[in-house]
């Protein structure tokens, strides 16, 4: 078995969902494109398809457990719909299943849904948008970040935080992130 080409058709079929349905609908022409051999091939067809999908399902609720922590305001803020909303923003092409590309895939989606009016409350995707810029900040070496809010993120943030109701006012908001190398990282907000 061609263990490498094996490995790579297998990492996509847990979680790419697309792939997925084609490889169940055809596998010798999914196992051809990634290199497999007509032996390997039968052998991955005999795979169970609930054992995948299953095995999959708990991929993504791993990933979506992990996205939680990774913007646990953003969670709080979109509550029950956390779930679906993430599962949406993942939906389609395999990326790289990290904690930050899984956290910029939902702002990004988030970011969209609101440019668009199909999700409420509207400040939610500065919120994402302020976590994500902590995670893009904490990564080594040194960092400069600038990022803008339409929205009074810094009322959000500790309404959230104390687990209040949220009054959010469009209010222009500036963040900066800084850290020199090896140093800590320091972050403001600016309200002109």
């Amino acid at each position: 078995m061609a263990l490498a080409q094996t490995q790579a058709l297998l990492a996509r079929l847990f979680t790419d969902g697309d792939l997925r349905r084609e490889f169940f609908e055809a596998p010798i022409a999914v196992a051809t494109r990634f290199g497999l051999s007509m032996r390997d091939t039968q052998r991955l067809a005999g795979i169970d398809r609930r054992e995948i999908e299953a095995f999959a399902q708990s991929l993504i609720g791993k990933r979506a457990l992990y996205a939680r922590r990774a913007l646990p305001l953003t969670a709080r803020a979109l509550g029950d719909r956390f779930d679906a909303l993430f599962r949406q923003a993942i939906r389609g092409a395999a990326r790289e299943a990290t904690d930050r590309s899984d956290a910029a895939a939902l702002t990004a989606f988030l970011d969209r849904r609101v440019a668009r009016c199909e999700l409420e409350p509207p400040w939610v995707a500065d919120l994402a948008r302020f976590e994500l810029a902590f995670i893009d900040a904490g990564r080594s070496g040194a960092a400069l970040f600038f990022r803008a809010f339409d929205f009074d993120i810094v009322s959000i943030t500790n309404a959230l935080a104390k687990g209040v109701g949220v009054s959010a006012v469009r209010r222009r908001t500036f963040g900066v992130w800084a850290r020199a190398p090896r140093g800590r990282l320091r972050w403001r907000l600016f309200q002109p």
